[in-house]
């Protein structure tokens, strides 16, 4: 019997995202937003050379406050939040960050927070505008913020909305867009469709859904801002569902994330459709999950006789995945 198994050492880990504006990676993880700050910090927590894509913490145009207190309780199996994005504005945040971003061994994506289209606009013009000091490699758009032109509620939840935002970035930039949702996202494998259409390259499902708990007198939510976002295992099966709709549906290649917490979990996402897995809070109590994920996708592509880590991609699926 013939032993068709590769040399897991031979396994390509590149990951080519073609399209009208190509972004090439050097290995197909993915660090979430917000886990690792700005950058500058990231170097003495994980080794940034078993990344490929580093997504910064959001940013937005002028200063941002955070939420009241408490901002973070404990739930069943999990946590709700509600941190508000806080950051100190475009202009700082380069200043202090830039020249890391600059340095970094892998590919950056700056994470956008805005609540309206003008503020988008404003916000990639004034990165763009400070090319000297900024090197990024794509943009994140955070459809998980409450939109201002929706009654407060996520970008993601609408598609009409959605769109306006993605196109308004589209026209703002040639860099690649990340349109990041959470498993709430409506209709996943429409929604990668009209993403698609609106401009966006790659769509990340990395969000957090939102969740909300009364206080122990039942007066009022547990948090300041009442409702919050949600995380915990038992988040990672809705997250896994809304990669395998949105990768089924051949629109866009597909980043996914929630509550990858070793590298089997990091390898159902692949399974799942998806091209890329996003580390996230699990990073704080493993540095070395990066590496475990790269060993672990390497030793299964040998095992199926692959060549590339690509080979992972959409094998739980019923048909291929072709985005």
């Amino acid at each position: 019997m013939t032993d068709e198994r590769t040399n897991p050492t031979s396994i390509d880990l590149r990951v080519s995202l073609g399209g009208p504006r190509p972004l090439l990676l050097e290995r197909p993880i993915v660090t979430a937003s917000g886990i690792l700050g700005f950058g500058a910090e990231a170097g003495d927590l994980i080794d940034l050379r078993d990344v490929g894509l580093f997504v910064t913490r959001g940013v937005s145009f002028a200063a941002r406050g955070g939420s009241g207190l408490p901002r973070m309780v404990e739930v069943p199996g999990g946590a709700l939040h509600a941190i508000g994005r806080e950051n100190p504005g475009v202009d700082e945040v380069i200043d202090r960050h830039g020249a890391a971003w600059r340095a970094a061994p892998c590919a950056i994506a700056i994470s956008l927070v805005a609540t309206e289209l003008d503020s988008l606009t404003r916000l990639i013009a004034r990165i763009e505008s400070r090319a000297d000091r900024v090197a990024a490699d794509a943009y994140e758009l955070d459809l998980t913020v409450p939109s201002d032109g929706f009654d407060g509620m996520r970008w993601e939840r609408s598609l009409d909305e959605s769109a306006r935002l993605i196109d308004a970035a589209r026209d703002a930039t040639d860099l690649p867009l990340i349109a990041k949702v959470s498993p709430d996202v409506v209709a996943p494998g429409r929604f990668a469709g009209v993403a698609a259409d609106a401009g966006a390259d790659l769509l990340s499902v990395s969000g957090s859904p939102v969740g909300f708990i009364p206080n122990r007198t039942r007066s009022a939510g547990a948090l300041a801002d009442g409702h919050g976002e949600l995380s915990g295992p038992l988040i990672r099966p809705r997250a896994l569902a809304a990669v395998a709709e949105a990768a089924s549906s051949g629109a866009l290649p597909v980043i996914g994330g929630g509550e990858i917490g070793s590298p089997a979990d990091a390898l159902d996402y692949f399974a799942a459709g998806a091209r890329l897995v996003s580390l996230g809070s699990a990073l704080w109590a493993d540095a070395d999950l990066p590496r475990a994920v790269l060993e672990s996708a390497r030793r299964s592509a040998a095992a199926r006789g692959g060549e590339s880590v690509a080979d992972l991609v959409g094998t739980a699926l019923p048909r291929p995945v072709t985005g």
